[in-house]
């Protein structure tokens, strides 16, 4: 999975880690690294390959799933991408053989590695999809989980690009109850490629704006969950505070939900739980600035196939991706560090939270904060 995208994440690398000792033992298979963990131990990929399959609901819904591969079962394979253009809706009339692509992270559909690995599911954003954020899916997947990331079309690029568009129900917590479900029969069916591969006690919810708030209220209903994880959040007010560990990753020049948005949420969440201030915009937490980059962006990509893109969703589409606003793919290490930190204290594969002490420090220009509440 290694890409040019990521050459950013391979620069910090654990190798200054001295020690030789491993972590404690779990019933989960994601990878135990040498002690002592530091606040750069997860910002390189871990020592799987990653495989990606698409799944789908009983309703129809996709869901993008990658998961830890054996590297000898990837080599001189291709990784996989998806194309942007799928998702703009059919009103459209867009050129034949006009495509927008991107690396998805994952080498299609190869075998999972030998293990019984942790579930996170994965919720995108308002006018976003599935594989939205599939840097820092993929990068999960190689340190020992299973990530599957149903997408929303409730309200998908798909469902609100047409500036008539009516508005939706929407369903994302559904989606994300079913594709947890789904997940856990294919790891009880004997014949599914999932078999045996997944530890359905170890379950975590993360996601982006929207979906930021969509997995707080996952959290609120389904006891499955174990902790959530809001990027750039959205927040239901009127929901009662989860009791269950949360982190939360915001970007201090969002203009979309804006930072003293994010705090005054954070301040309602029950402990224990941790924020962690990124230095950039609404979209550091995702692909999206770096997709169509050597056209222009997103909104160029637009002009160039032929179609509007509502006033409403231009600021949408460009908060974060503007110099001199933070480069995602330079943030990429922390935030990927930061969510894998959470995932391991989580379910126990780290015994303290040393992954998170000297954050600051260790990530100067990214990352300006990091505190908790216990």
């Amino acid at each position: 999975m290694t890409t040019l995208r990521r050459a950013a994440a391979v620069a910090l690398t654990t190798a200054t880690l001295a020690a030789t000792l491993l972590a404690p033992t779990s019933t989960a298979s994601a990878e135990q690294v040498p002690l002592p963990v530091g606040p750069t131990s997860y910002s390189a990929d871990g020592r799987y390959a990653v495989g990606e399959r698409t799944m789908t609901l009983p309703s129809g819904v996709k869901v993008e799933v990658w998961y830890p591969a054996r590297k000898k079962d990837v080599v001189g394979q291709p990784e996989g991408s998806y194309d942007v253009v799928d998702w703009i809706p059919s009103i459209y009339n867009i050129p034949d053989g006009a495509s927008v692509p991107y690396p998805s992270g994952g080498v299609r559909g190869v075998p999972v590695a030998k293990g019984r690995f942790p579930l996170v599911v994965f919720s995108h954003g308002y006018a976003g999809f599935r594989t939205q954020s599939s840097a820092l899916t993929a990068a999960i997947a190689s340190w020992g989980f299973v990530v599957a990331a149903p997408e929303h079309p409730s309200r998908n690029l798909t469902r609100v690009l047409p500036s008539n568009a009516p508005p939706a129900t929407t369903t994302d917590v559904e989606d994300l109850q079913q594709a947890i479900s789904m997940v856990g029969k294919a790891n009880g069916a004997k014949r599914s490629w999932l078999f045996g591969h997944v530890n359905m006690k170890q379950i975590g919810a993360l996601g982006h704006s929207a979906g930021g708030r969509a997995v707080e209220s996952l959290a609120s209903v389904d006891k499955r969950v174990d902790t959530f994880i809001g990027m750039a959040p959205g927040h239901d007010a009127e929901l009662a505070p989860v009791q269950k560990p949360s982190l939360v990753l915001a970007a201090t020049d969002d203009e979309i939900i804006t930072l003293d948005r994010i705090e005054a949420a954070y301040d309602t969440f029950a402990a224990p739980k941790r924020i962690v201030l990124f230095g950039g915009g609404h979209l550091l937490f995702s692909d999206l600035c770096d997709i169509g980059e050597s056209d222009g962006g997103l909104l160029a990509v637009a002009e160039l196939l032929g179609f509007p893109v509502p006033q409403s969703l231009i600021r949408l589409a460009t908060d974060g991706c503007i110099a001199p606003a933070l480069e995602p793919s330079v943030a990429l290490p922390a935030v990927q560090h930061t969510v894998i930190a959470q995932l391991r204290r989580v379910f126990g594969l780290d015994p303290t939270d040393a992954a998170f002490d000297g954050l600051v420090e260790a990530y100067p220009g990214v990352v300006s904060d990091s505190r908790s509440a216990q």
